[in-house]
């Protein structure tokens, strides 16, 4: 009689389900800007290579903040901003999301959530006829967003004042959450017919006009935080600032936007 030397042995282990999904990460689906960048092409009138609007399928993305500051009176507000939920982040792990819509239609969406996203990845190249210089693109994301999971908000980058100087140099840290340390202020701040009011950081020997990076309000109301009340501007010309956290933006310049006054360490 035959011996049976088969035996069940150790069943399988099935892998544990990654809890931010098998769908893409952001710094998976963004890079440099190289091969449509004209240092030639300051109107934007001959660009050539920007990438083609894709459908894309993002999840696992922490939001960082959500514009609720209309800081142009004319409703511009809406934008989301999120990233990848990494313990370290790194570069081009950030973008914008414009207008979303959400699944379920009534979800309201706050910073530290954890989302899914079903869109269009763009490389918005400026508003029609008043493009952005040099072939320059802000990459955005429209489309749908889902909850995953309440997380524990996203861990700001450590990144050199100086990597805010030139476009090329800023583009890794667009719609990112960053903390710059021993920020030098050229100028007192200054507002705009638009409402827009902004400060002038130091950021390298060289930088003129829109090269140089701004503290801007988008987010929050910065002119009030620096000349609220009788008191003298809390902020001015030749202040070194211990450290600014916020979102890096791009609008015909970089910025990088407070989400409040606990930003800005004095």
């Amino acid at each position: 009689m035959g011996c049976n030397s088969g035996g069940t042995g150790d069943p399988l282990a099935m892998p544990p389900a990654d809890p931010y999904g098998s769908g893409a990460r952001l710094h998976e689906l963004l890079g440099p800007a190289t091969d449509w960048l004209d240092p030639a092409d300051e109107e934007s009138v001959n660009c050539t290579g920007i990438p083609e609007d894709r459908k894309v399928s993002v999840t696992g993305a922490t939001v960082t903040v959500v514009d609720e500051y209309d800081e142009t009176s004319n409703g511009a507000i809406g934008n989301y901003y999120v990233q990848d939920s990494l313990t370290e982040p790194v570069a081009f792990s950030g973008i914008t999301v414009y207008s979303p819509g959400f699944s379920p239609p009534d979800l309201r969406v706050i910073p530290g959530d954890v989302m899914d996203l079903l869109g269009t990845l763009i490389e918005f190249p400026g508003p029609s006829g008043s493009e952005f210089p040099f072939c320059r693109t802000l990459p955005e994301i429209g489309g749908a967003m889902e909850f995953r999971f309440e997380g524990g908000g996203a861990t700001p980058a450590i990144i050199d004042v100086e990597d805010l100087g030139l476009y090329d140099n800023a583009r890794q840290w667009l719609g990112m959450l960053v903390t710059i340390h021993d920020v030098t202020l050229r100028e007192d701040g200054y507002g705009s017919e638009s409402g827009r009011y902004s400060f002038r950081i130091e950021a390298g020997p060289g930088l003129s006009g829109s090269e140089i990076p701004t503290i801007a309000n988008e987010l929050f109301d910065l002119q009030s935080f620096n000349e609220g009340g009788d008191n003298p501007p809390v902020l001015t010309a030749g202040m070194q600032v211990q450290s600014v956290t916020g979102i890096i933006t791009y609008f015909y310049g970089v910025h990088i936007s407070p989400r409040s006054a606990e930003d800005i360490v004095l």
